[in-house]
């Protein structure tokens, strides 16, 4: 699942350097390209929920939707800050409490409307109206009102000081819609593809669920125009499938996802290059602190002792993840390696037989996990079967594992799981976008997880007005979430994306944002 929540002073992100690195190929395919126009074709084994910016909160739409709609800030490329994007500027008051921004002129929807300060305050006012199940909603839970001033001016009143006000326009929950198409309260349907419209590079011209989705370049756009004629991008149930379409030359190019092995056979195919770059994604296991056998916080701390991350590292992903030991991946400011602090580095059967038999647990306990197929990549089966190896063979557990795809798995997880797979791709890139989605009261995962020191701490942070005092907080959360333990940090991947020799622009979109940006890409 993708979702999220806020951040602080625009200055404080130190971000390491992105060393990319592109891995060129060395065998042989001799297939056509994919398309003979500057039409560059996509393939991703990522689902589409709802493409209404309201009604989600998933890498795979998110795609999609940077492509229709824009902010009012964002991340040009390149960018590690907040800059503008429809606005000209946003400027805080004395207390952070009301942020106002000033609009750009002249910007039309891609049906011919003007852009105004209405669309801006509509499309937060239903963000919050709808409040999807999604859980996109829950970005705006700092914003008290939305108010205009005149078409070019928009003020944001937050409840509590909120430094961190542009990184949350940049999020999903930031992207403008037309007050004229949007209803109020309820979504868009995909089906209604006229009715989506935004004022970002391309417009949808066709959408079929779970097959293409097709755009054309938006003659309104009001910034640079794109590089190439448009983009189809294909979707696939298999990344096995994948693979071969784009060495067969049926697809120009892939983003997300393939296993570790077929990475591998893709950067030795001649024509075909294997692209990598800074990566903050994130994967964890999570527990429903209300539910059977997890809602016993020694149950949740033996699997923390016995979590096989440098197995899964190495063996599943042949060295492609690295292990994590914190929501906050390595790389970002106020990281701590809070899990192997209070778990050790590795597993240790010893210490988690230990803490149940104090608790007075019977082993083994019956445990069933929860994981999805496709939606992070083919992997996930062996993932799983490497850990459920690891809790039997302790002989403190006996693991079932069951799977349901995306669409499925995203409505019941909060409802029948115990214990399941989650994945997470940054709205923003700050250590309090991987902390407040997840440990927060009504936290985005539904785990029913809620500790009213770890919300202290958390709007403590919000308010800090140094950088110093801010990571203070972001380490203090990060101990506590070990010490509580609703969530199992298990891996941080690396950006990846493959594509043919006449693609051209890869390289230099794939930075820590994890934004495609389809509108730099060449096609010779």
């Amino acid at each position: 699942m993708h979702l999220r929540k806020r951040l602080w002073h625009l200055a404080v992100l130190g971000l390491a350097g992105l060393a990319l690195a592109a891995v060129a190929a060395t065998a042989a395919s001799s297939k056509p390209l994919a398309s003979k126009a500057s039409t560059i074709i996509d393939g991703t084994t990522d689902t589409v929920t709802n493409i209404d910016p309201a009604g989600n909160y998933d890498e795979g739409t998110s795609v999609v939707d940077l492509m229709i709609y824009q902010h009012l800030l964002g991340y040009p490329q390149g960018k590690k800050t907040p800059s503008p994007e429809l606005a000209t500027g946003c400027t805080p008051n004395a207390t952070d409490t009301v942020w106002t921004c000033a609009l750009k002129k002249g910007v039309k929807f891609s049906n011919g409307d003007p852009f105004t300060s209405a669309d801006v305050k509509w499309s937060f006012d239903r963000v919050i109206k709808i409040k999807d199940p999604s859980g996109i909603s829950g970005l705006l839970a700092n914003l008290k009102s939305t108010t205009v001033s005149g078409p070019y001016s928009v003020s944001f009143h937050t409840k509590s000081p909120d430094a961190t006000w542009p990184y949350i326009l940049t999020t999903g929950a930031g992207l403008i819609v037309d007050h004229k198409v949007y209803p109020a309260n309820k979504i868009v349907p995909d089906s209604n593809v006229a009715g989506l419209v935004g004022t970002g590079p391309y417009k949808l011209d066709k959408f079929t669920s779970g097959q293409q989705a097709v755009f054309s370049v938006n003659s309104n756009y009001s910034g640079p125009k794109p590089k190439n004629d448009g983009v189809i991008i294909t979707y696939y149930s298999k990344s096995s499938t994948m693979k071969l379409a784009l060495q067969q030359g049926s697809i120009d190019m892939a983003f997300r996802d393939f296993t570790a092995t077929e990475y591998g056979a893709l950067a030795k195919t001649k024509g075909i290059t294997v692209y990598q770059g800074q990566g903050v994604s994130i994967r964890y296991l999570v527990f429903n602190v209300k539910r059977a056998p997890t809602n016993n916080l020694a149950v949740r701390q033996a699997i923390a002792y016995l979590m096989p991350r440098q197995d899964i590292a190495t063996r599943i992903y042949h060295g492609e993840v690295q292990p994590l030991y914190s929501m906050v991946p390595k790389g970002l400011p106020g990281h701590e390696d809070s899990f192997a602090t209070q778990y050790g580095d590795s597993p240790n059967p010893a210490k988690a037989k230990q803490v149940l038999s104090a608790a007075g647990v019977k082993t083994p306990v019956p445990l069933t996990i929860w994981w999805t197929p496709t939606h992070y990549g083919d992997s996930s089966a062996d993932e799983y079967s490497e850990i459920q190896r690891a809790l039997d063979s302790s002989g403190l557990f006996k693991v079932t594992l069951k799977s349901a795809e995306w669409a499925t798995y995203v409505d019941t997880l909060g409802k029948q799981y115990t214990a399941y797979q989650l994945g997470w791709f940054p709205d923003y890139v700050d250590g309090e976008d991987y902390l407040l989605p997840f440990y927060a009261t009504g936290n985005f995962t539904s785990n029913s997880y809620s500790n009213p020191k770890m919300d202290a701490i958390l709007k403590k942070e919000q308010g800090a007005k140094s950088t110093p005092e801010r990571l203070g907080y972001i380490e203090q959360a990060q101990a506590l979430a070990a010490k509580d333990v609703p969530i199992v940090p298990v891996w941080q991947g690396a950006m990846l994306a493959v594509g043919r020799s006449n693609i051209h622009g890869i390289q230099q979109t794939l930075d820590p944002t994890y934004i495609m940006r389809f509108w730099n890409l060449s096609k010779s």
